[in-house]
């Protein structure tokens, strides 16, 4: 009997693990044909987005006060500690704010329609703080990771490439000395520079980071939250947001790095764009 006993225990061994695998491959099964949140959500390269990594150390950020063509309300030189981000190397395009108009149906913007500006690789004009802030929630639900407009100091610390205490992302030369333009602006009439209006992101040459148009072609939200030196206007939204860059209407002194203007979130206009920055977990 119990040498019976011992010739069925292995035949039971094997049932049970002929089971055992039969469960783990069904599992296994389940596992893959369940759709993953993960899998599922698209890369920033295929929604159109390329990015450049900003290393995170401590910057110099502001403007001297014999810098020409400093305005009142710019910060002294000062030192920033940051963390690395990544920065979109070039700013929102019409290409890549019609993906987000068509996965959300949100209402399209100021110039939508102007063939003067509606080119795919033109930026997007017209939107507002809170277009921008939409396109950027957009992105972050699709790819998983956190992507949003940049603050002020992260923005110039970006435009400046890793110069030091130089007024532009390219140095100290004006943005058209020797009769070679470094930037989309308005030096004497608008499409001296070439392009009367915006001009296709990466047209001028990209600063010591990779990025282009950190001056000029748009104005570019930033997130912060800030009241201008002067004060609110009675006629304005009661808070104001922070613009960086200058834009193909702004003059020399606007592209300055450490040059910052105001506007109400909700103002939008045919010279006012972004650019959005996607947050990394990389120590410094």
């Amino acid at each position: 009997m119990k040498y019976l006993e011992k010739l069925s225990r292995p035949r039971q061994l094997r049932n049970a693990y002929r089971g055992h695998k039969t469960w783990f491959l069904l599992i296994c099964w389940l596992l893959l044909a369940i759709p993953s949140p993960t899998l599922a959500q698209k890369t920033p390269e295929s929604l159109g987005l390329r990015f450049r990594l900003i290393p995170g150390g401590t910057y110099v950020l502001g403007s001297p006060l014999n810098e020409s063509g400093r305005y009142a309300d710019e910060a002294a030189p000062h030192k920033v500690t940051l963390g690395p981000f990544y920065l979109a190397i070039t700013e929102t395009t019409n290409a890549q704010y019609a993906r987000f108009l068509k996965a959300t149906g949100h209402p399209a913007p100021l110039y939508w329609l102007d063939k003067t500006l509606n080119a795919p690789q033109q930026p997007v004009v017209g939107v507002s703080w809170h277009d921008a802030q939409a396109f950027c929630g957009w992105l972050t639900r699709e790819t998983g990771v956190t992507h949003r407009l940049p603050r002020e100091v992260e923005w110039e610390a970006a435009a400046r490439g890793g110069l030091v205490s130089q007024p532009y992302p390219w140095g100290r030369e004006l943005p058209n000395a020797g009769g070679r333009y470094r930037a989309n602006y308005y030096p004497n009439n608008f499409d001296d520079d070439g392009f009367r209006l915006t001009a296709p992101v990466g047209s001028f040459p990209a600063n010591g980071y990779g990025l282009f148009d950190m001056a000029g072609n748009v104005s570019e939200w930033c997130a912060d939250d800030q009241t201008p030196l002067g004060g609110r206007s009675p006629f304005a939204a009661p808070d104001y947001r922070i613009r960086k860059g200058g834009s193909w209407r702004s003059r020399a002194r606007d592209l300055r790095c450490a040059a910052r203007k105001f506007a109400p979130p909700h103002t939008a206009d045919g010279f006012i764009g972004f650019r959005v920055l996607r947050e990394t977990d990389v120590t410094p």
